[in-house]
């Protein structure tokens, strides 16, 4: 007979069933061994269907070409929308005259609130510089930090700054859009006064007004670099610096990490950033202009996140190694009690008889 034949293959061996011998304690570490499984089959079914994010550090080969989207949502409560302008600074040289920025102001009442009737104006980016030094303040009068205000809106009216000042007493700005910029180390402030440039030098003319006029508290909405991916924290958003003086020159300097995240076969191309801030007193004898200076510096290393999941063919592996490795355990705990509790027995009925 087939079957008599395939019994010699048997591994697995079977006690006659009145031979069999079943225990207290074999039944508690049978229930203690089930709830093991079944435990240890939730946690392996738990981290079947979670992702895991692996995290590499490769040195960065991408083009030093390649343009960087900043995007950014800033509010000067202290400052009219017709006082500031936004400049960008790189160290390259090179005249980016195809870059598109998408910029707008919005005009702001003393509150906060948005001025009724007035509506977002796109704003021009002064490019046109290659030069990541502090920018400097130019002055057509020494004595201006000594005279009145209202003097010097009479002596000078025609004076565009000075008519803003006098025609939006109290308003705040709020800027927000996207610059374009090469991957390499720059700036881009925003601040008051009108911008020049000259032999490689960067101005802000404030005419007859003294620096100590603006007053450059803000708050940070949102400051970005590259597309969002999942998880990514951008530590300036929301940050709020308020002063109750002018002429202070508010520095932010990034150190920018390229970061790629994989997911599903397709790759998200982005940054994060650290930073360190400073703030320096222009009225105290430092050198510089009041304004919000965004300092950039990209870091030669890159990290990657990728999003992976366990395999089929591993979670299954992995139910059996448990089942397996939980059954054979207490298989020895259990013939381990047996062994015991029968030596002590033998041991026990020796004694009585001798």
């Amino acid at each position: 007979m087939l079957s008599n034949k395939l019994r010699r293959f048997d591994l697995y061996t079977k006690p006659v069933e009145d031979c069999r011998v079943k225990t207290s304690f074999g039944g508690i570490i049978t229930l203690v061994s089930f709830l093991v499984i079944v435990l240890l089959f939730i946690t392996e079914t738990w981290s079947f269907f979670t992702m895991q994010l692996v995290e590499q550090l490769y040195v960065d080969s991408t083009s030093a070409d390649q343009q960087i989207e900043i995007s950014f949502d800033i509010t000067l409560p202290k400052l009219a929308c017709a006082l500031v302008t936004i400049d960008l600074m790189s160290q390259s040289g090179d005249n980016k005259d195809s870059i598109k920025d998408d910029v707008f102001k919005q005009r702001l009442d003393q509150n906060g609130k948005v001025i009724e009737g007035s509506k977002p104006e796109k704003q021009a980016v002064n490019t046109n510089i290659n030069s990541t030094e502090s920018p400097k303040t130019r002055t057509l009068s020494v004595e201006a930090a000594t005279e009145r205000f209202q003097e010097e809106i009479e002596q000078c009216k025609n004076d565009a700054v000075l008519r803003a000042l006098s025609q939006m007493p109290g308003e705040g700005c709020r800027l927000w859009g996207k610059l374009n910029v090469g991957k390499i180390t720059g700036n881009f402030h925003i601040a008051p006064g009108v911008p020049s440039t000259h032999s490689s030098s960067h101005f802000h003319d404030f005419h007859s007004l003294s620096p100590g006029r603006f007053n450059t508290s803000h708050t940070i909405n949102h400051l970005s670099f590259g597309q969002h991916f999942p998880g990514r924290t951008d530590p300036l958003d929301g940050r709020s610096v308020y002063t109750d003086k002018g002429g202070i020159m508010h520095q932010y300097q990034l150190k920018i990490v390229p970061t790629r995240y994989v997911r599903n076969g397709e790759t998200i191309e982005s940054h994060q950033f650290s930073i360190t801030m400073l703030q320096k007193d222009i009225m105290g004898g430092a050198g510089g202009i009041p304004g919000i200076f965004i300092q950039y510096e990209f870091s030669p290393l890159m990290v990657q996140y990728e999003e992976r999941h366990r395999s089929l063919s591993f979670f299954l592996v992995s139910l059996c190694a448990i089942v397996g490795g939980v059954h054979t355990v207490a298989s020895l705990i259990d013939a381990l009690l047996y062994s015991t509790q029968r030596a002590l027995q033998i041991k026990g009925m020796a004694g009585k008889f001798s």
